[in-house]
C-alpha cells in the first residue's frame, strides 16, 4: 500500500493528516480522471495533493445531506453557515 513515502522524500504528516489519510489523498490524486463530466466548467486542476484535497471538499460540500450532517459540528448548530456555490459549479 502506498502511503506517500519514498526514500527520497518523506511527507509532512501533521496532526491534521494521519499517514493513512495522506495515503488516501495520494491515491485520489493519482487516480483522478479529468475526462469525467464532474470536472466540466470547473477551475483547471492538476493531480497535486492539494488539488485533490480541495476537490474532495468541494464535492462533499456540494452534497446537501453532507452539509446538514456537518452542521452538528458547528457553533450554534450551523445556523450562521451559508453555503454558496461558485458560478463555475453550475452545469
Amino acid at each position: 500500500m502506498d502511503i506517500g513515502e519514498t526514500f527520497e522524500e518523506l511527507p509532512r504528516v501533521t496532526s491534521t493528516h494521519s499517514r493513512v489519510m495522506y495515503g488516501n489523498l495520494i491515491q485520489i490524486a493519482n487516480n483522478l480522471d479529468f475526462r469525467n463530466p464532474i470536472f466540466a466548467r470547473r477551475a483547471k486542476r492538476n493531480r497535486s495533493l492539494g488539488s485533490a484535497q480541495a476537490f474532495v471538499v468541494e464535492l462533499a460540500l456540494a452534497d446537501g445531506a453532507f452539509r446538514e450532517r456537518l452542521k452538528r459540528y458547528m457553533i450554534g448548530g450551523g445556523q450562521r453557515f451559508m453555503y454558496t456555490a461558485d458560478y463555475m459549479d453550475r452545469y
